[in-house]
């Protein structure tokens, strides 16, 4: 089976702490663009209310990395990409970057983000009760009337 070509338009998640910029470029995209993309982004007024984040003034202030994947799987390691990298070279379409923040002497910091949780906080799933809903209302028909409609679904007798 032939390999299908990279799209010609990346979507790109950038992620730090509980941030997460979206960004829309061509395959072809160098890395730094990126940087000067994810820059603009926290240049913003909106950026500036966050707490916990590190002010950035210049490119130089952080690098961008991608996670490490063994056999398939994600390990705690991240990959610090050059800034004359290509998207399609290092990454694939609807990939996730990583900023690491430089410290005042220059020396890379580790990657920090908080992955959010799939399961709704204000919603208790193991504690769900049926709140009033009568669920015999949902039965439209009984066993009997199944068997004599066969259809495509198997008879019950």
């Amino acid at each position: 089976m032939p390999l299908r070509p990279h799209p010609k338009v990346f979507q790109v998640l950038v992620k730090t702490h509980k941030l997460t910029i979206f960004l829309s470029l061509p395959n072809v995209t160098p890395v730094s663009t990126v940087k000067e993309q994810v820059l603009s982004a926290f240049s913003d007024d909106v950026f500036k209310g966050i707490r916990g984040v590190p002010n950035i003034l210049d490119a130089d202030d952080f690098v961008l990395s991608r996670e490490v994947m063994e056999r398939g799987r994600a390990t705690a390691s991240y990959e610090v990409l050059t800034d004359d990298q290509l998207l399609r070279d290092v990454v694939g379409d609807w990939a996730v970057l990583f900023i690491q923040f430089k410290n005042e002497s220059g020396e890379i910091q580790p990657v920090e983000v908080t992955i959010p949780s799939l399961a709704d906080d204000d919603d208790d799933v193991s504690g769900m009760t049926n709140a009033g809903i009568d669920l015999a209302m949902d039965i439209d028909e009984t066993r009997e009337e199944s068997s004599v409609r066969k259809g495509k679904r198997k008879a019950v007798d």
